[in-house]
């Protein structure tokens, strides 16, 4: 028995030259590349180029062409079923691979009420959740930008009271699942501090000094350097009040400001104790006339604190300015001249822990002549004192127990 391949019979079975309307003919698992061959030469009889890729196709086409088939309109739609396209350029039949664009994902809408957190807390930390990779963005990506807003998906509001998310059903269930997890009620501390301005001269040393040398053999403290303040004390004593009773002892230590906040993880308190300077600003002109602006500057004691809280640790940004407007020598006459001291500074403390802060220090010399106006000058005295007023800041801090 002599075996004949399938390409051979078919082209046994083709063998005529002209494939009008009305040809009936099949093929059997016969490989891309082959099927097409065959088809353009003998069925179609038009020049064509395939891609390389379909020359190594491993898939086999099966189809039979009944006689009230187009021929053509057939084979173009059996291989677009494929994602095989062919397309025609100066007569030449092209015939190539596509990627068909993704089906549409069904979208359904979840509307949730926060808790606790914000609308705009949620959208940033879950969008991570719902990127590129899993099809939803917060933002309409490069391959949305032709869809209709019914077709996008994402988180529809960021800072209303209400979030509204857009996504497949499988996605809104693990938005369900993550949301208790996230949507929690955020830390808080309270934050209890006493800012004392220090005067001092050559003889006693830094504010910091005195402080560190009336805490020394009264409680168990160490020292620590920070950023922007040069040292710092820390302390376990369980009431910052026990620590101003002591510092009240010493005459050289004056209360500037004792602010208390409740901050929450994550954002800004704010302490202000003075006034608001109107300070002149920019000109403008309106109908050819002069608008002077007036801003106004604060000005005085003021304590910023930023929290981070952990489950260990409470990380604190620190900032304290101490300032006061004078008269402006030169320059703009009409404006005050702003005169500030200002420090920053990030520290980690536990809970219930307590620092001591220094580093804002100004220095002052003062000149000074005794006598009798009506003796010779000789006869008179001169005296020199340097004096110096250092802050120093006591600060404590404590978790708010839910």
């Amino acid at each position: 028995m002599t075996l004949v391949s399938v390409p051979v019979i078919a082209a046994i079975l083709f063998s005529s030259h002209t494939y009008a309307k009305g040809t009936d003919f099949d093929i059997n698992a016969m490989p891309v590349s082959d099927a097409v061959s065959l088809l353009w030469n003998q069925v179609l009889h038009k020049p064509f180029m395939l891609s390389p890729e379909l020359a190594a196709d491993t898939r086999k086409l099966t189809f039979h062409i009944s006689p009230d088939n187009d021929e053509r309109e057939f084979i173009t739609r059996y291989l677009l079923n494929m994602n095989i396209k062919v397309t025609t350029k100066k007569g030449v039949d092209y015939i190539s691979s596509f990627t068909p664009p993704a089906p549409r994902p069904h979208l359904v809408n979840y509307v949730y009420t926060p808790r606790y957190r914000s609308v705009g807390y949620l959208t940033r930390s879950l969008s991570m959740l719902f990127n590129d990779d899993t099809g939803v963005t917060v933002k309409a990506s490069d391959s949305q930008a032709n869809q209709s807003p019914q077709d996008k998906a994402g988180f529809m509001s960021n800072d209303s009271d209400t979030l509204v998310f857009r996504g497949t059903p499988q996605q809104v269930a693990q938005l369900k699942d993550v949301l208790p997890l996230v949507d929690t009620r955020a830390s808080e501390i309270d934050v209890t501090a006493y800012v004392y301005e220090v005067n001092t001269n050559e003889r006693n040393g830094s504010g910091f000094a005195l402080a560190a040398k009336l805490l020394n053999g009264r409680f168990d403290f160490r020292l620590g350097t920070g950023e922007g303040y040069g040292n710092f004390i820390k302390l376990s004593t369980p009431s910052i009040e026990a620590l101003y009773e002591l510092f009240r002892t010493d005459s050289r230590f004056s209360v500037v400001s004792a602010p208390r906040l409740r901050v929450i993880s994550g954002d800004e308190g704010k302490f202000n104790v003075g006034a608001s300077v109107p300070v002149l600003g920019s000109v403008s002109y309106q109908d050819r006339n002069a608008v002077q602006s007036v801003d106004y500057h604060d000005s005085g004691v003021i304590f910023t604190v930023r929290p981070s809280i952990t489950n260990d640790l409470i990380t604190l940004r620190i900032q304290q300015q101490i300032s006061n407007f004078a008269k402006t020598e030169n320059g703009v006459n009409n404006s005050p001249t702003l005169i500030k001291r200002e420090v920053k500074t990030a520290v980690s403390l536990k809970d219930g822990e307590i620092i001591v802060l220094s580093g804002l220090a100004e220095n002052k010399t003062s000149d000074a002549n005794t006598g009798f106006t009506f003796l010779p000058k000789s006869w008179s005295g001169r005296s020199k004192d340097n004096t110096k007023t250092d802050i120093v800041i006591i600060l404590q801090v404590r978790k708010v127990q839910e």
